[in-house]
């Protein structure tokens, strides 16, 4: 029988590389199609709605909101680029992310050729991990869904798989293991730390938790892997620059505006509060006085702490403060926090996607597309762990695989559990899954039954005792909300009031849940059930006068003039504007 040649080999390779590239294409054709045509696919976000906002701030040469960031730049940056170029169509924009999200499935076959080193005797087929990664990726269709969204995911889940193809790149090259080189020369060690500190820096702007560490653990592990030479030293120097150039602007911004030293942005103290303060479940969980969008959260976070410490705060004391609010509670209990990053741990391999922005639920659930049996992260997750233990033994990368999943977890650890946090180091547990998918194959094809059986045990052990376990449940109750804000702007008053009641049946303790249905009480005339519910909304937020106007509204209607004469009073006395409410967030 003829031997195919190496030649042919490559071109049934590179025609599976298009197929698979052709496939990603096609779902994400269909999602932007389903999307476009979706009644609600030009509703936008609070969050998503500040972004685009801040864009076209950017663009109009308005500059930034005074004062320190209090956000994340990286985003509004990009889309001000996309805005410039295409101008400011969604679907323009959207089409963008997606082409995003393709040259992410690149990178990730990148790694997978540089994960394996090569070829050589025992070791596995790199072009086989590098497709079969390609192939999990496509079929984990989170990555599509979030290309449809104003959001910097994909662009952060693209800047992460970038870094640690580059990293495997580089790494390998310093030993003598496979040279980098484009086209036939060799790419020197400073240029390649340089590319990958811009990388690094980039990504900060965008997920500071995730990229700071990073930026920071990166030098440290190249430097580990080259104590006994001086080879370090340029690659090192060269990443020193590159992230700097994009960690310098935000942290001088932010030392002008806020007169201390703070990297990136000034919300971080809040975030850690929100993962670590009692009574915390290990996911996205603001307190019940806090709005749940990242503005509203911001605004209410920082009168809250005015209000308690009896003095004007700027945004950086105000997250100083709330870190320490939660460091003290740490103190106060260590097993309790000891109990709750354990909690988190097994969150983080669980199969559960939790979403805090309510248009990506409701598009995961109503987009047919997203019906289909593509492969959850509760499959993904059990083979990436599987993988780890097989890297792990072997001793190949196993450094920087570590590295990466070592961050990851800290970044999501320290704060709490959410998809968009935990999407962008998906990339690398999928190239572990595919590690083991390929190592399977080649010892069944062995008979190596034994061994093959022990992992396989591992992976189903973690299946159903971490990933596979419902362990905390989506509250849907924010997607009603986001439908109600919908039809009120589109004038269907009565399926707002159905989506409003349906809300606060779904999340009755949340008090956006509250406010939307005590106006649709209103609008049904029951005005002593919309005053018991205006009561409970008022109790947990006396700091809003619209709130207290609307609830003084509904006693005059009633009767109560005292009363609602004091709230009005009170309103006045307290020298604020009376904000409008908007029916999505207080």
């Amino acid at each position: 029988m003829k031997r195919s040649s190496p030649k042919s080999r490559i071109s049934r390779h590179t025609l599976v590389f298009a197929a698979i590239m052709i496939a990603a294409a096609v779902i994400r054709i269909v999602w932007l199609s389903r999307l476009s045509a979706s009644e609600i696919g030009a509703e936008l976000s609070v969050d998503s709605e500040f972004y685009r906002n801040l864009a076209e701030d950017l663009l109009g040469g308005r500059g930034l909101p005074p004062g320190a960031l209090t956000f994340n730049p990286l985003y509004p940056v990009f889309l001000a680029a996309v805005f410039r170029l295409f101008g400011t169509s969604l679907l323009a924009t959207r089409i963008a992310q997606s082409f995003l999200g393709l040259v992410t499935l690149a990178f990730v076959y990148i790694a997978g050729r540089r994960l394996v080193e090569g070829s050589g005797k025992g070791k596995l087929p790199g072009t086989a991990v590098a497709l079969t990664a390609m192939v999990l990726a496509v079929l984990y269709t989170q990555f599509a869904l979030y290309e449809g969204m104003l959001l910097g995911t994909t662009l952060e889940v693209l800047l992460l798989a970038a870094s640690f193809a580059l990293g495997l790149a580089m790494d390998q090259d310093m030993h003598g293991v496979m040279e980098l080189r484009v086209r036939s020369r060799r790419v020197p060690p400073w240029l390649v730390g340089g590319i990958l500190g811009l990388i690094c820096g980039a990504g900060a702007l965008g997920r500071p938790n995730l990229f700071l560490p990073l930026a920071a653990g990166l030098p440290v592990w190249i430097i580990a892997r080259n104590i006994h030479e001086r080879r370090w030293l340029a690659p090192v120097a060269g990443f020193a620059v590159g992230a700097a150039l994009f960690l310098l602007p935000p942290t001088i911004h932010n030392a002008r505006h806020a007169g201390t030293f703070v990297p990136v942005t000034a919300h971080g103290g809040i975030n850690f509060y929100i993962g670590n303060r009692p009574g915390t479940h290990g996911v996205y969980q603001p307190p019940e006085d806090m709005r749940g969008e990242m503005r509203g959260l911001l605004e209410d976070a920082l009168a809250k702490a005015e209000q308690e410490t009896g003095r004007e705060m700027t945004d950086a004391e105000a997250s100083d403060y709330y870190m320490d609010k939660a460091m003290e509670s740490i103190k106060q209990d260590p097993l309790g926090w000891a109990a709750l990053l354990g909690r988190k741990l097994v969150l983080f391999w669980n199969k559960i996607e939790v979403h805090d922005l309510p248009e990506v639920l409701y598009f995961q659930d109503t987009v047919p597309l997203f019906g289909l049996p593509f492969l959850p992260f509760s499959v993904l997750a059990p083979l990436g762990l599987a993988g780890l233990v097989v890297i792990l033994r072997s001793g190949r990368n196993r450094s920087i695989v570590c590295l990466y999943l070592g961050i990851a977890h800290i970044s999501i650890m320290l704060f709490y559990i959410n998809s968009r946090y935990r999407l962008p180091v998906v990339p690398v547990v999928i190239l572990l899954a595919a590690y083991f998918v390929v190592w399977i194959a080649r010892q069944l094809s062995r008979k190596r039954l034994k061994r093959a059986a022990a992992m396989l045990a591992v992976a189903v052990a973690a299946f159903f005792l971490v990933s596979n376990r419902t362990i905390v449940k989506a509250n849907k109750g924010s997607v009603y909300t986001f439908l109600g804000t919908y039809y009120m702007n589109s004038g269907d008053e009565a399926k707002a009031a159905e989506a409003f009641a349906e809300a606060y049946r779904l999340d009755p303790d949340r008090d956006t849940s509250m406010i939307n249905y005590a106006r649709v009480l209103m609008m049904q005339e029951k005005f002593e059930q919309a005053a018991r519910v205006y009561a409970r909304a008022y109790s947990l937020n006396p700091r809003y006068p619209r709130l207290a106007v609307e609830f003084a509204f509904t006693l005059q209607r009633l009767g109560r003039h005292r009363d609602a004469g004091k709230l009005a009073f009170q309103v006045l006395s307290t020298g604020d504007r009376a904000e409008p409410v908007s029916y999505t967030h207080l």
